[in-house]
């Protein structure tokens, strides 16, 4: 057998899991919470070199605001 993790988009998928479980198709194995800190799951998720060149546009952006003639 194998263990997955999955994330839980709503109730109704969590309804259905727990028939599966009933009908004796998958166990369901509780782990808790997520984890206490968000930023933590999103670790990664984007290249270091990709953050550089998000946070020089929005500080373009942020400064193409303020200079703004209207």
């Amino acid at each position: 057998m194998e263990t997955i993790k999955i994330e839980l988009k709503n109730k109704n998928a969590l309804a259905i899991l727990k028939s599966l479980e009933k009908a004796n198709m998958i166990k369901l194995i509780h782990t808790g919470k997520s984890e206490k800190n968000p930023l933590l799951q999103l670790k990664g998720s984007i290249s270091h070199d990709r953050a550089i060149e998000l946070a020089h546009e929005i500080e373009n952006s942020r400064n193409e605001w303020k200079d703004r003639t209207i």
